[in-house]
């Protein structure tokens, strides 16, 4: 199968960020995380940009996963050949 790669900015609702988050990404849903840049706040919520690898199916996955969660998900970018 064919990896793809996407950059994506993760909005986390207050209640999302001491979740494990990424940990559920790799092992759930198989993907390669690169944490790009990130601000993460117990009292306010957070912010990261990641660049994710992984197969389309995969991708879609995850971010349903993150979706599920309350997370908005924002391309940045990736010239993903399919919508986000």
């Amino acid at each position: 199968m064919t990896q793809e790669r996407i950059r994506v900015q993760l909005d986390f609702p207050l209640e999302q960020v001491t979740q494990p988050i990424i940990y559920h990404l790799v092992v759930d849903y198989h993907l390669i995380p690169n944490i790009r840049r990130a601000q993460i706040d117990a009292h306010t919520g957070g912010m990261m940009v990641l660049e994710l690898e992984g197969t389309q199916a995969d991708l879609e996955a995850g971010i349903a996963y993150l979706r599920g969660l309350n997370i908005e998900v924002t391309d940045v970018g990736s010239g993903a050949s399919w919508t986000i």
